[in-house]
């Protein structure tokens, strides 16, 4: 996976192409949550054990941290399908599984 780190505007997709109709159908999609904070994805770290490869904590969320949450995340209903999106300078995130 290329990380364009010169674009401005540039959108870090963290979601397989192939799981879209499986969360069409996983969920009512209106009842998930447009966008979250920093807070949100912290305690879902927490509560889910998400460390790097060597076992150790992320000591702030970078992108890093938001790809490998993505990656050994399975998107399931009870994940309530946290597919994360971010900016260039990984400040913000939303939910949009469409």
């Amino acid at each position: 996976m290329e990380l364009n780190q010169g674009k401005e505007n540039e959108t870090l997709l963290l979601c397989e192409a192939s799981l879209i109709e499986d969360m069409k159908l996983a969920v009512d999609a209106e009842m998930l949550p447009t966008q979250f904070t920093l807070s949100d994805i912290k305690k879902w770290m927490v509560d889910d054990q998400i460390k790097r490869p060597d076992g150790t904590h992320y000591p702030e969320i970078t992108t890093e941290l938001l790809y490998n949450y993505s990656k050994h995340t399975p998107i399931t209903k009870k994940r309530r399908l946290k597919v994360l999106y971010t900016n260039s300078n990984s400040s913000f995130f939303s939910f949009n599984p469409f």
